[in-house]
């Protein structure tokens, strides 16, 4: 199920007076059809010389109001519409749509912090926020609250919440601390979930469920409505805070660190998401991949090995912090040295802090666990071609196994080794799963590997879901691939969403083919 072209789009004269329409309602600084515009929400990472996944227009709403507008004057004129934050989700596609002539709705200038209750530890945010916007408003009214960030701090907070995003303070499952939404449905109905269905809550972002179903759920990686304001849980500060690094000497250690991880996460002796990373990928956050090798074809082991050999690195090194009272902490470290402590030649070191007076954190990995936003690690899509370079992520979950970790690391090893690829693998580890994400790294300027790392992501995904792993979130270019391999019950799990698409979105002008998801004009 391929669309990629316009096929079902709106007509031109059908897009030209729905512009119009649009100016009127947005005023010239709200709708961007300029090339030098659009250019800026295509794919960033799109091989070089390619069209693919264009928008024929810009909108920008500065109001939740704004957006109910855009919505009626895209259902009159059979406009769809592509809805992002801050599109800054890069190795999925970014802003670009997966219909081409889609509108993009850009919620960039929707960016306030609306509200930040000190006491419950919450904030009520506009989509446009960045988890950059969010810190700064947090520090500036001398709120000592803690937030979660992702290792990238450019993006928008509800979007990346809503695509299933993580962070790596204990706050780190971000869709598991949002709590209320307000949001546009297809038809301009503005819906507000949980206890925001009543008219003056007092508990719309301290308690989830409210009366009845609960819907939060349907509008994350969907396109079945449009959040305009979503709350998400903060945390005090820690007495102590305690980031911590493991290293392990060779690629096989994986396995025994997976077994002797589990138990810590699930008995919540590492309150955080610990972030386990191959070489190559810690390499490609100091260096480029000429500093270590200029051959043709995946980097051999042998260098590999120089690299691990590098103070501070090792075949895989895991991130992971601590936090709570100085005792606590204390008795957490004994139990995380004692259980690594059985993996021959790994080294675990610690460092500590007042988490309710932090020094200026020098480290990236020490300011993303703290909550503290960075742009730092942007550097590990250069590891081909520089400034040039990009990057697919290629993500499964699965169990916290030895034997798991093994199977999808082997896999994707291989697929890109074949491909000419190096393997760069990152594992993020949850309370009972992980997330295999292989970074798969390109010159975008080189025609032939950017080629071969979209094929080889493509080649994965059926293989993958053979052992059991889907992906978690998906590249636009393969979401109807990824959504395939969801199969159980002759589909059932799409055949249901697309029956709610077809009851709230019956012109389906909302995100046509979002993981998967069509609406019934669209679907072969």
């Amino acid at each position: 199920m391929e669309r990629i072209a316009n096929s079902g789009a709106a007509s031109a004269a059908a897009r030209d007076a729905a512009l119009v329409a649009l100016e009127q309602a947005l005023g010239p600084d709200g709708v961007l059809t300029d090339p030098a515009s659009l250019a800026e929400f295509r794919d960033p990472f799109a091989p070089a010389g390619q069209e693919w996944y264009e928008p024929s227009a810009v909108l920008m709403p500065a109001s939740t109001e704004e957006v109910q507008a855009i919505v009626r004057i895209a259902n009159e004129h059979g406009t769809p519409l592509w809805t992002n934050g801050q599109g800054r989700n890069n190795g999925y596609g970014g802003p670009a749509p997966r219909l081409s002539g889609s509108f993009v709705l850009s919620l960039r200038r929707m960016n306030r912090v609306l509200e930040v209750d000190e006491d419950s530890a919450w904030a009520l945010l506009q989509p446009g926020v960045r988890f950059f916007d969010l810190y700064d408003h947090l520090r500036a009214t001398g709120s000592k609250l803690w937030m979660s960030v992702p290792d990238l701090g450019w993006g928008s907070v509800v979007g990346n919440t809503l695509d299933h995003g993580v962070g790596y303070t204990p706050l780190g499952d971000h869709l598991a601390n949002q709590c209320g939404m307000e949001v546009v449905l297809p038809d301009g109905e503005l819906l507000r979930t949980g206890m925001g269905g009543m008219s003056n809550p007092r508990a719309w972002q301290v308690f989830k469920h409210g009366c009845g179903p609960s819907a939060d759920g349907l509008f994350s990686q969907s396109n079945f409505g449009i959040v305009t304001q979503m709350g998400m849980w903060l945390m005090p500060p820690p007495e102590c805070y305690m980031p911590g690094w493991l290293t392990l000497r060779k690629d096989s250690d994986l396995e025994l660190l997976l077994e002797k991880l589990r138990p810590l996460m699930l008995d919540g002796t590492i309150p955080n998401q610990p972030m386990i990373i191959n070489a190559v990928c810690a390499a490609s956050a100091f260096w480029g991949r000429q500093d270590w090798f200029t051959g043709e074809g995946p980097i051999p082991d042998e260098v590999i090995d120089r690299i691990a050999d590098t103070p501070g690195f090792g075949r895989w090194v895991m991130r992971f912090a601590l936090y709570g009272d100085e005792p606590v902490v204390e008795h957490q470290r004994r139990k995380v040295e004692a259980a690594f402590g059985h993996i021959p030649g790994a080294a675990v070191t610690f460092s500590k802090y007042d988490g309710r007076n932090l020094p200026e954190l020098t480290n990236p990995h020490e300011r993303v666990q703290a909550g503290i936003p960075s742009m730092d690690l942007d550097r590990m899509t250069r590891w081909y071609g520089g400034e040039k370079g990009g990057h697919i992520g290629f993500s499964c979950a699965m169990p916290i196994t030895g034997q798991d970790g093994a199977a999808i690391r082997d896999m994707v090893a291989s697929e890109l080794h074949a491909a000419g690829l190096d393997y760069s693998g990152v594992i993020i580890v949850g309370k009972r799963h992980m997330i295999h994400v292989g970074l798969v790294v390109f010159d975008t300027e080189d025609a032939a590997q950017s080629k071969a790392a979209y094929d080889a992501c493509k080649r994965l995904v059926g293989p993958a879901a053979k052992l059991g792993y889907g992906e978690y979130r998906s590249h636009i270019d393969f979401m109807d691939l990824v959504a395939d391999q969801y199969d159980f019950n002759n589909h059932a799990q799409r055949r249901f969403a697309e029956t709610i698409k077809d009851a709230l979105d019956p012109n389906g002008i909302l995100s046509p083919g979002k993981q998967g998801i069509w609406p019934r004009a669209w679907r072969s």
